[in-house]
């Protein structure tokens, strides 16, 4: 396995004809995957794109899109996927901070991205199918370019409310599929199931890792969970990244029938996981392999693996090779054992730092640790127990919502005088969204009139499933909202204000 980043061309001339992606439509080989990746690159050569020109991507997941990784690492060009679910408002905001050159599109998401580049004169708008007609030019195209040099920008979630582009490359990649086959193993015939989207680091983390193993990428365009059950006792999957919503729906399937014994392990993550989906999914014969990830990571930083379930399944495991993890008080001194504080992380699968945020990068890099805001605690023996995502962060589906961006949007309403938003507890999505509301004296504003305001500005995952209107908002002496108190109204046996 090279430390070069020549991957995909390694693998094309000892292993040509084993198959690196297999899809709805066919099969491509290492050799073929190759001869579509660097035609394609002398395709966006003529477009002027080379070394550290960002092309971003607004496309479900399709064969298009692994080739369009590859050939973007060809060219040394850095990627940058972009979320389907977000309105053209907020693509917008993330193609001002990205600066592409080149915004590529699925036909389907033409209008959508049409109107996110509207009055950015800088960024070329082009469709998958207008990529086959553009003439190749001439030029070096190799598997090889530095590994220190950004592959990809990846817009994350934080609590400042305003999505973060973090920075990956090769070498984060590298160093997180080698922690990652330290940790689970790598079989050379493994086939890894990809279900989730590629604007998500784990999605993208198999497509790179399965070139560096040289394994196969079975890739659906989305998750049905039908459609996975029969992918996994039809196509002799190995591997399947899921988050929690994904397992439950995959489980109620089929309430009696094992899972088949080729699948080595589901890797879960994307939030916290509840107990009993745990039990459950054992009962059913999945190795499950619980893990905790931060795109800031490039995927993976603890995991747990099948064999220490039964004894361990309140943890995600301990950090993958290469990693060092301290969970540290408020004063930054590390605690003892069982004791939570904040999980910071150092190695080579971190960020070198986020998108042009000063004060975000000297956090990222001040000792090389990044403090990644989540709460944990550590066993004696170096095991990581998950407490809590970021203390405001709603995580939906593995999708991470701010609460200010909502709240925003709500208090843009002219009936809203304050609004606060926090996350419940939700059996099938790990948590929804929950709004208070403060209505200006006279307004009387309804609940489906909020959820239709917000629709309008904000994803579908984001909008609020239930509104409370209340009095007033529970604020600290010094005028801080008091979240906490809001959880615990609409916690089990809590007392939530009046809703519609």
């Amino acid at each position: 396995m090279s430390g070069s980043g020549d991957w995909l061309s390694q693998h094309a001339r000892r292993r040509a004809n084993h198959p690196a992606l297999v899809h709805a439509k066919g099969t491509l080989s290492f050799a073929e995957l190759e001869t579509a990746a660097l035609t394609l690159a002398g395709r966006l050569r003529g477009l002027g794109i080379g070394e550290g020109n960002r092309v971003a991507v607004l496309l479900n997941n399709d064969p298009v899109y692994v080739v369009l990784v590859h050939a973007l690492a060809a060219l040394g060009a850095v990627l940058v996927p972009l979320n389907l679910r977000l309105t053209p408002g907020e693509l917008r905001e993330l193609l001002e901070a990205a600066e592409p050159s080149l915004l590529i599109h699925g036909g389907a998401l033409g209008k959508q991205a049409l109107e996110a580049a509207r009055c950015l004169p800088a960024v070329r708008v082009l469709a998958t199918a207008a990529l086959n007609t553009l003439p190749e030019k001439p030029g070096r195209s190799l598997f090889g370019p530095r590994l220190d040099l950004d592959q990809a920008i990846l817009f994350t979630s934080g609590t400042t409310g305003r999505p973060k582009g973090v920075r990956l490359s090769l070498a984060n990649h590298l160093a997180s599929a080698l922690g990652s086959e330290q940790r689970l193993g790598v079989d050379e015939g493994d086939r890894w199931l990809l279900c989730l989207p590629l604007y998500h680091v784990g999605g993208l983390a198999v497509v790179l890792r399965s070139v560096i193993y040289g394994t196969t990428v079975v890739l659906h365009e989305s998750f049905d969970a039908r459609t996975v059950r029969q992918a996994l006792e039809r196509d002799r999957i190995s591997a399947v990244s899921l988050v929690p919503t994904m397992l439950t729906r995959l489980l109620q399937t089929s309430d009696a029938a094992r899972f088949p014994d080729s699948l080595r392990f589901a890797l879960l993550g994307g939030g916290p996981i509840a107990p009993e989906l745990v039990a459950r999914a054992r009962r059913r014969s999945i190795r499950l392999a619980p893990t905790y990830g931060l795109t800031e990571a490039a995927s993976q930083v603890c995991t747990l693996v099948p064999e220490e379930l039964a004894a361990r399944g309140d943890s995600v495991g301990r950090p993958l090779a290469g990693l060092e993890l301290r969970v540290l008080n408020e004063r930054g001194r590390d605690q003892s054992p069982g004791t939570p504080g904040e999980i910071c992380v150092r190695g080579p699968q971190v960020t070198a730092g986020y998108l042009n945020p000063p004060k975000e990068r000297e956090r990222v890099l001040a000792s090389g640790w990044l403090c990644t805001g989540d709460i944990g605690a550590l066993s004696p023996d170096g095991y990581l127990t998950l407490l809590d995502r970021r203390s405001d962060l709603i995580v939906s589906g593995g999708e991470n919502i701010y609460p200010s961006e909502v709240e925003s949007v709500l208090l843009s309403h002219p009936d809203v005088a304050a609004a606060a938003v926090v996350g419940r507890a939700d059996p099938e999505w790990g948590q929804v969204v929950h709004a208070f509301i403060v209505a200006e004296t006279g307004g009387r504003p309804r609940a489906e009139q909020l959820v239709a305001h917000c629709r309008a500005e904000l994803a579908g995952f984001k909008l609020p499933r239930r509104v409370h209107f209340v009095a007033a908002l529970p604020l600290t002496a010094s005028g801080k909202l008091r979240r906490a108190e809001l959880r615990r109204r609409i916690s089990p046996g809590g007392l939530p204000g009046p809703s519609d």
